[in-house]
């Protein structure tokens, strides 16, 4: 089973909050917030301080009062009017992200209860297969591959170098049987 990824219709990393931990079941504030592009930290602040104040769940926002400070007056999804066609757009994308969001929470729960069982993993060594392509001077095909094959060089420890060339000088790329360790030298 593969881990699931998070794929909402809008918004960018620096937005989301994914963990109930951290949202506290606040789903439609979240996508409200991220919908007017607030960053991550200040939605878990906004999240929190709902979840003190006892705000019902599809709370979308707090409404402020003079110089911004808030009213702990809550705006809720389920009053909002939708009749107006630019409302009802807006709030359908709301609707879409909290929608995203059960799904992900879901999809991680079956994530995590299937890693609890699963058989522990086991540990494989794996032959990679890399297609070079090379340009040799030859006199025909079977010549070109006799002559690029030439450059390789398997030593008695599994690993192999490669003679490449190419502008400026000789360059060697030693790969010593595990894919992510390189070393490049000239």
């Amino acid at each position: 089973m593969q881990e699931p990824k998070f794929n909402p219709p809008y918004g960018g990393a620096i937005n989301h909050v994914t963990d109930p931990a951290e949202h506290h079941g606040y789903l439609h504030m979240v996508a409200w917030a991220v919908e007017i592009g607030s960053h991550a930290e200040y939605i878990k602040d906004r999240c929190a301080k709902a979840k003190a104040a006892g705000a019902p769940l599809d709370t979308l926002y707090e409404r402020s009062g003079p110089c911004g400070v808030g009213t702990e007056e809550w705006v809720r999804f389920s009053d909002i009017d939708t009749t107006g066609h630019d409302a009802a757009r807006g709030f359908v994308r709301i609707e879409q992200y909290v929608r995203e969001l059960v799904h992900y929470q879901h999809a991680v729960a079956q994530y995590r209860k299937w890693r609890r069982t699963a058989p522990p993993l086991k540990t494989f060594t794996v032959t990679i297969t890399a297609p070079i392509t090379t340009t040799v001077r030859a006199l025909d095909e079977e010549d070109a591959r006799r002559t690029a094959m030439a450059g390789w060089a398997p030593s008695p420890d599994g690993t192999a170098t490669a003679r490449l060339t190419g502008p400026p000088g000789a360059w060697v790329a030693k790969f010593n049987g595990t894919p992510s360790l390189k070393e490049v030298r000239r």
